[in-house]
Order: structure tokens, then C-alpha cells, then sequence
């Protein structure tokens, strides 16, 4: 049975919007790393931000956490990555009818015995009431009172995820898998925590408001409810374990066999077992975090993916997997996943390279710190101790990726072992500090109870995409007083304020594109209020912002409102542009490029995107060219509303964070370009003139980021450029087409002069080192050290010119020579050390004295036995790091 085509068709016939899974990486939403849980990509609606396309929506999320990455194979239950099928609504059906679709799906579509299923509900708690509405729910549709349990607010009830806001109550539905499972307790229940009962559906009740005082009613209840995918094949398998069903089949059995054959089935090891789990687990989720974008790195998300990684080659080599193996797992989790997550398939080969570059890397790693465990048990030994302390056993953990369970392995081979207690109170504060946590971001909106309340009073009504005028009547009237917002009768001259009209032609900003400007006024007295932005605060209410110019305005006034037709023909220029360069770069790159945000101005225009392949130098001059040739060609830009299937059907692309109702309005270029957007287009491609690419530059991994501008912004950047051309042409008196030619001649003049220069002043400062020390190159040792900060020489002996002199002098006195020589270069002391190879055979190392000698100008050093260089912060410090070094030098040669 395929549950998930079984829960979307159930919903779906139950009149629910039927969406795709959202990205793993977050949309527009800091609070948290990554995708955590259903609901995550629903915040706004349930903020009352933005309008849900429909009131009722059905899912199958993908979701990471890592709070539980501990437990994972030690229970048979915790995951990093799992699928999350939930259905929501909002301000729409409430308790009895969730719980009915709930208990309906369960038993008619999966066919689970009624007295297999167990529910837990909300018990109250001070203040609150217990959930008896949904504890009669639940027993007028069949489960016994006997079979509900009670519990507090730690168990069965939601948040709110901040301070204050949106919670509720939850009931939740356990499956038992019998009493010969479990701990076999008479009193056995849900909340035992033994392996009887295994939670497979939460459904959360969104009915209060917490104000920090109390919980008051909200006026629209929602719906929230998480169904695991893994824990109902678990129920349906009759396993307790969410590794045995058909979703970790093929994996765990992919990993026994490149095991060394280890079967499948042999569980007596229970090292092995666990970490065929982890491996299981930790695969899957590193393909899904991948084929969404996430890539390796050493912060953020990236850093997560990493340490899975790491923490999955780890594991495979506890069950003697030597060689690269995630990727032979790799492209049994495609096969397997391919179909439900086609992202999984077209990523693959970006995936395979990357997680191969991983395993590579991390080689590395790991033999670091098996030198570094080496070392402990050396010590240990040494001081006739059996214990290696928790610091380092955590430090193995943390800085070089050993589980607890290699170090104590490898150390029992020596008759040592590792303070485990110790260990685990390290870890508890490290998770305690890195758990992750789903919640609202208090921060959204700094106003949003304000503008909830002004929308429930005043909403108004767009008509900007057929007029740019019309006259209507103020609804309300906002201005600012000591940070916080008031509703006013009347706004006068000179004031600044927000204005609220029936039916406004003003654009909001949205989707990346700035609000309309324009004005406001009266005609009937000449009274004049300035739009500079117009915004959208919550879907149904249109802001403008701006100030009096002239007169007053009051609540009620009737009123003529008139767009900038300039500044939005400018920013329909840009918006339509950014179309024809997502077209051009998808042409050019292939299917595989991804818009990843845009912003757009009357000014200029940004768009980025992501892209995994080989980026080719000529790319933009290509992209530029096909752009200008279709605006040239004077294409028809057409803009129609359609249903969302139709759209799909006719190749429209969407943006993958957007969700997107019934009907979508649909805006198509030509025949080659057709996008879901809500923005302000130009009627024609001609119209947007000129389209000029400023730059193209890499925020991030596989990330790009491009600004242009079109028309005459387009114009003033080659006004400019022509300008400052024919300024540089008259300065060096030269043709425009002779300039390049002109200044390769001047550069590669001054650089034979910079080098005879640099000749001279490595000859100057040599004969300083004769001045103070002679040239008698017989001497068995010559040891220098001169600090050039105080001498005529400046910042222009840098390390590269101090390098070349130390080689002059090696060459001058053959043997016993050694030296450190010190500067100021920017501000910035500097060291280098040098020595004839005679000196490094008797013990001296100058990339050791760098580093030691680095840590008295606090900053750091190294190179290479024979020549190293430190560099630091601290310039006072810089003769006393020179001393420093030739004492090294001198007792470890036994001179004075």
C-alpha cells in the first residue's frame, strides 16, 4: 500500500487543497535552520499574515531534526529525516470533524482494528479546562472511555512557541502493538514509554491566545495535525520498529551487504545493529538535504549535513565498511524515492559529487583523530591512568566526529575506558544549547495584532491590474506616535500617516517588487497626500504610506487616487526582465537553475538563483544577448487567470516556496516563457528597451546573484561608461580602441620598474645585515636578527621582498646560517625565520618557532623547516617575539 497516495486521494476527496511538500530549507523563516514539521510553510496563514489558497490543505512534508539524533538506533523510533502527512484548516472545521477524518482514514482506507487505537487528550491545567469536547468526540465515534487518558500540558497541549500567541490543546492517537510487547504492567497506557504504544497522529487544536495573563479565545480556530510516515508502517508492519518496514527494507539490507556480507537479520551485535540504523537514517537524510540545495560547509544548515555525514562514515567504519560507500546507499534511497520526490532523481549526480568529495575530505579527519586519541592513551599510560576524561573524549566527539562508542572501543584494546557519566553530562549541555525548536517567529510582524484588528474593519479591494486611478473614500487613517501605531480621524498638512481607500489601484509590495507611488488627493479643495510605498501587511488590506502635502484628509473623504505611471512602468520593466532572464538562464543552464529570490525596483532589478553545474565564463554575455534579442523581437506579454492543473499542463513554472490556490493567474512571453505571478508586467517586451547585466557574483554555494537594469537606467549606464571611457582616453591620449593596448604597455612598464626597485631595496637592506654583522661567511654559526620597522625601508620590505633576502644571505653564507628578521607592513607585525639546511639537522624547525614565536603578537604562524612567517595584532611586541626565537635557535645549538 503506497500511504501516501492513500492520505492525499483521502483528503483530497474530503475537499482539501492538495499541495506539494516544501522545501527543506525554510522559506523566509529564521527561527529555524530547517524543516521541522508540517505546519512550517503554513505560519503566515496561521498568522493571519496572508490568506490560505483554500481553507482546507492536505500534505506529505519532508522534515529534519536533529534534537533526537542521539536516541536514533538506540530507540525504534527517532529519525533525522521523516515524511510528515497532515491535514490543516484554517478558521474552517474544528474537533469533531478532525477527529472523524482521522478515525476514518485509519479504518476504512488502512483498515487498522478500532481497538488498536488508543488516544490521549488534553487533562486542563490551572486556568484551562480539560478537553472534554474532544474526549466525547472521541467516544461518539466508537473508542471507549477506557482507552482515552489524560494528560497535562507538557503532553497533549501546543504551545504558544514565543512568549505570548496561537495555542491549543492536542489530542493524540497511539497504536498498540499488544500487552506481550511491552514492560507486560497491568497498567500499561500510552504514557508508559515502553515499546506497547507508538504515537502515529497528533492533532492540534489552535483555539487560544496567550497574552502573557491568560488564555483567551481565538475568534478563527485552526486546525494542525503530523502523522509520521514511518511510525503508521510501523502499525501497519505489526514492528515496533520503524527500521523494519518497506521504507528502510532496501537500505538496511544495500548496507549489510557492503558490510562484509553481514546479514541483515543478525541483530546479536547490537553495535552493528545500531549503527546499521544510524547509516540507514543518516543516508536518507543526506540525499533529501542535498537534492533541496543544502551543501557542506562548517556553519548553519551546511554544517548539519556535514556532521551527518561525517557521523554516517563514522558508523559504517564500526561494521568494517572501509572503502567510499554512501553513495552505493545513495542510489538505493533514489530508486526508492525517486518517483514520490523526482528532485531526488535530477539531483543525483550533483549528490553523488558531493557526498564523494565528503568522503574524501573526511579521511583526513579521521586519521587526525586517531592521532590525537594515540596521543591521550600515550598520556595516560604515562601517568598510570585508566580513564580518559571527559573533555577529551567530548573533544574527540565534537572537534573530530568519534561516537563515544570508537573511542571506548579502541581504548579498551589498551585495558583503558572512558568516564561515560562525564561524557553524557558534556553532551546533555551540547544538545541543550543546539536542540532545535519549531515555533512562530515573534518578529514577523511588529504590528501584526494591530494591522489583524485594522484588516477586520477595513478591507479593501485591489484594481490596479485593469486601472491606475479611481476615486473612493478613506477607509481609516494610521499614524506613528512614540513607536506605537493609532487610528486618527483626520491627518493633517505636513504630517506623515497611513491612509486606508476602498478600492485602490496601488500595487503592493510583494513576490520581491516594491510598492506603487503616486498620490492621493482631493479635488474638490486641491488637498494632496504623497504615496512613497504602498504595502501589504495581511492579504486583504492595502497600506499606503506617505504625507500630507497640502490640506487634510479625514476618515470618509472622498478621494482620487493616481499611480506614478512612470516609477511602475520602470518597475514593470524590471519585473518582466527578471522573467526573460530566468527563461534565458534555464535555456542556457539547463533545467536544473532555480530562481532562489529577486528584488525589483524602478531602479534595477535583482534575481538569484541556484545553480549546481559548470559555470561558463561567457554565460551572462550569452543570457544578455538572448534577452535584448527578444526585446527587440517586440513579444506579446499576456497575463490570464486559469486553474492550477491547466497551468501544470501548460508548462507554467512556479515558485517552489509560493503556495498557489485553485485558480492562478498566469503571465506568458511569447510562447517560450510562462510564470504563476501576481506582479505588475509591461504589455510587450519592447517596452522594457534596453537590458544591461551589472554583475553576476557568488553569495553562497551554488548560489548566484545578478543586477541589471532596462530603459533608460540602462542608458545611463552606458552614459556613464562612455563618460568615464572617453576621460581615460584623454588622460593617456589615446583612441578609445587603443586604450586596452595603451594600458597593457603602462602595466607591464611599471612592473619592470617595481621590480628593479624591489632589486634595489633587497640590496640596501642586505647591506644593513653587513653593516651590523660582517661578512665573514667561515664563522661556524651565524645567527641575525635585525627588525627593519625602524629602518628607511617601510612597509615595501613585506614578506615577499624579506623572503628573497633571507635566500640572498643562505646563498652568501652557505652554512650555520640562521635569521629573523621583523617588520610593520599596514600596521601588522611580521616575522620571517630562515635557515641553511645544515641547522634544520640539528633540531631547528622554523615553522615550529613561527607558531610559538606567532602567540606573543597574538596571531599565528608556520611554513615549512628551512623558512616560515608569523604575522599578529600586537606591534609592541614584535622585538620580544624575535628574542623569543633566538633563544630557541641558541639552546638548541648550546650557544649563549
Amino acid at each position: 500500500m503506497d500511504i501516501r497516495k492513500e492520505f492525499l486521494n483521502f483528503f483530497k476527496e474530503n475537499d482539501h487543497l492538495i499541495l506539494p511538500s516544501s522545501s527543506l530549507i525554510p522559506d523566509n523563516d529564521a527561527s529555524v535552520l530547517l524543516t521541522t514539521a508540517g505546519m512550517q510553510q503554513f505560519k503566515p496563514y496561521y498568522l493571519g499574515v496572508k490568506k490560505p489558497p483554500f481553507p482546507r490543505i492536505s500534505t506529505v512534508q519532508k522534515s529534519f531534526r536533529t534534537s533526537d539524533i542521539e536516541n536514533i538506533g538506540k530507540t525504534d523510533r527517532h529519525l533525522t529525516f521523516f515524511e510528515m502527512l497532515g491535514n490543516f484548516a484554517f478558521a474552517d472545521y474544528f474537533k469533531k470533524e478532525a477527529i472523524a477524518l482521522a478515525l476514518r482514514f485509519l479504518s476504512d482506507i488502512l483498515k487498522i482494528p478500532e481497538n488498536k487505537l488508543w488516544i490521549t487528550v488534553f487533562g486542563g491545567y490551572g486556568d484551562l479546562p480539560m478537553d472534554k469536547e474532544a474526549e466525547n468526540y472521541w467516544m461518539e465515534n466508537g473508542i471507549p472511555g477506557e482507552r482515552i487518558y489524560k494528560f497535562g500540558m507538557k503532553d497533549n497541549f501546543w504551545g504558544p512557541a514565543g512568549d505570548t500567541g496561537p495555542c491549543g490543546p492536542s489530542t493524540e492517537i497511539y497504536y498498540d502493538f499488544g500487552p506481550d510487547t511491552g514492560c507486560g504492567r497491568n497498567d500499561c497506557n500510552p504514557g508508559c514509554g515502553c515499546s506497547r504504544f507508538i504515537e502515529i497522529w497528533n492533532l492540534v487544536f489552535t483555539q487560544y491566545n496567550y497574552n502573557g495573563r491568560e488564555y483567551l479565545d481565538l475568534p478563527n480556530k485552526n486546525i494542525d495535525t503530523g502523522m509520521g510516515l514511518e511510525r503508521i508502517y510501523s502499525a501497519l508492519n505489526g514492528s515496533n520498529s520503524v527500521f523494519n518496514t518497506p521504507l528502510f527494507k532496501n537500505i538496511i539490507s544495500k548496507i549489510s551487504e557492503i558490510a562484509d556480507g553481514i546479514s541483515e537479520n543478525n541483530y546479536e551485535d547490537e553495535t552493528k545493529t545500531r549503527a546499521k540504523k544510524i547509516i540507514s537514517d543518516h543516508c536518507r537524510a543526506i540525499y533529501f538535504l542535498i537534492s533541496d540545495g543544502v551543501m557542506p560547509s562548517n556553519e548553519g544548515r551546511g554544517y548539519i549535513l556535514r556532521r551527518i555525514i561525517r557521523r554516517a562514515i563514522r558508523y559504517g567504519r564500526l561494521i568494517n565498511i572501509k572503502d567510499y560507500f554512501l553513495n552505493e546507499i545513495g542510489k538505493v534511497i533514489i530508486d526508492d524515492y525517486g518517483e514520490a520526490y523526482p528532485e531526488l532523481e535530477s539531483k543525483k549526480e550533483i549528490s553523488f559529487q558531493v557526498v564523494h568529495d565528503e568522503e574524501k575530505k573526511f579521511s583526513n579527519t579521521l586519521k587526525d583523530g586517531m592521532k590525537i586519541l594515540l596521543q591521550n592513551i600515550s598520556e595516560l599510560k604515562e601517568k598510570k591512568e585508566t580513564i580518559l576524561s571527559p573533555e577529551n573524549t567530548f573533544r574527540l566527539y565534537d572537534t573530530y566526529g568519534f561516537p563515544v562508542e570508537l573511542t571506548e572501543e579502541i581504548l579498551k584494546e589498551s585495558n583503558l575506558s572512558v568516564d561515560i557519566a562525564g561524557f553524557n553530562e558534556f553532551m546533555k549541555n551540547h544538545i541543550k544549547k543546539s536542540k532545535e525548536k519549531t515555533g512562530f517567529d515573534k518578529s514577523i510582524n511588529e504590528y501584526l495584532d494591530f494591522y489583524r484588528n485594522l484588516k477586520s474593519q477595513a478591507e479593501n479591494e485591489f484594481i490596479g491590474y485593469e486601472h491606475d486611478s479611481s476615486d473612493t473614500v478613506i477607509l481609516k487613517i494610521v499614524v506613528d506616535e512614540k513607536s506605537f501605531k493609532k487610528e486618527k480621524d483626520v491627518l493633517q498638512e505636513g504630517q506623515k500617516g497611513e491612509i486606508v481607500i476602498r478600492k485602490t489601484p496601488f500595487y503592493g509590495e510583494r513576490g520581491g517588487a516594491v510598492g506603487d507611488r503616486g498620490t492621493i488627493s482631493s479635488s474638490r479643495n486641491g488637498h494632496l497626500f504623497e504615496v512613497n510605498d504602498t504595502i501589504i501587511p495581511f492579504e486583504g488590506l492595502i497600506i499606503h504610506k506617505g504625507i500630507v502635502r497640502k490640506g487634510s484628509f479625514k476618515v470618509g473623504d472622498n478621494i482620487h487616487a493616481e499611480v506614478d505611471i512612470s516609477f511602475r512602468k520602470n518597475i514593470s520593466r524590471n519585473h518582466t526582465a527578471t522573467h526573460l532572464l530566468h527563461w534565458a538562464l534555464r535555456s542556457l543552464l539547463g533545467s536544473e537553475v532555480e530562481q532562489a529570490g529577486s528584488f525589483v525596483s524602478d531602479e534595477r532589478l535583482r534575481f538569484d538563483y541556484k545553480f549546481f553545474g559548470k559555470y561558463e565564463e561567457d554565460i551572462i554575455d550569452k543570457a544578455e544577448m538572448l534577452i535584448n534579442k527578444k526585446i527587440t523581437d517586440n513579444d506579446i506579454v499576456k497575463i490570464f487567470e486559469t486553474s492550477w492543473e491547466y497551468a501544470q499542463e501548460i508548462g507554467a513554472m512556479a515558485l517552489f516556496e509560493e503556495k498557489y490556490g485553485r485558480f492562478v493567474r498566469v503571465v506568458e512571453i511569447g510562447n517560450y516563457s510562462r510564470e504563476l505571478c501576481g506582479g505588475i508586467h509591461v504589455k510587450r517586451t519592447g517596452e522594457i528597451g534596453l537590458f544591461k547585466i551589472l554583475s553576476d557574483t557568488g553569495i553562497g554555494t551554488n548560489l548566484r546573484r545578478i543586477e541589471a537594469v532596462t530603459g533608460t537606467y540602462s542608458y545611463g549606464y552606458f552614459s556613464a561608461s562612455e563618460k568615464i571611457l572617453k576621460n581615460i582616453s584623454d588622460k593617456l591620449n589615446a583612441d578609445i580602441d587603443e586604450i586596452e593596448i595603451k594600458i597593457d604597455k603602462l602595466k607591464t612598464e611599471l612592473e619592470a620598474k617595481n621590480e628593479k626597485y624591489n632589486r634595489l631595496l633587497i640590496i640596501g637592506a642586505k647591506n644593513r645585515i653587513f653593516e651590523k654583522y660582517g661578512k665573514n661567511a667561515s664563522e661556524d654559526y651565524k645567527i641575525f636578527e635585525y627588525d627593519f620597522s625602524c629602518s628607511e625601508f617601510g612597509d615595501d620590505l613585506n614578506i615577499k621582498n624579506l623572503g628573497i633576502l633571507t635566500d640572498d644571505l643562505k646563498e652568501f653564507y652557505r652554512k650555520g646560517f640562521f635569521c629573523v628578521f621583523s617588520n610593520i607592513v599596514n600596521n601588522k607585525p611580521m616575522l620571517v625565520f630562515s635557515c641553511t639546511p645544515d641547522i634544520t639537522d640539528k633540531g631547528i624547525d622554523c615553522s615550529k618557532i613561527a607558531r610559538e614565536a606567532a602567540k606573543i603578537i597574538k596571531g599565528g604562524g608556520g611554513g615549512k623547516p628551512e623558512f616560515s612567517q608569523a604575522g599578529g595584532s600586537d606591534s609592541t611586541k614584535i622585538g620580544e617575539a624575535a628574542d623569543f626565537a633566538l633563544k630557541m635557535v641558541k639552546d638548541c645549538l648550546g650557544l649563549k
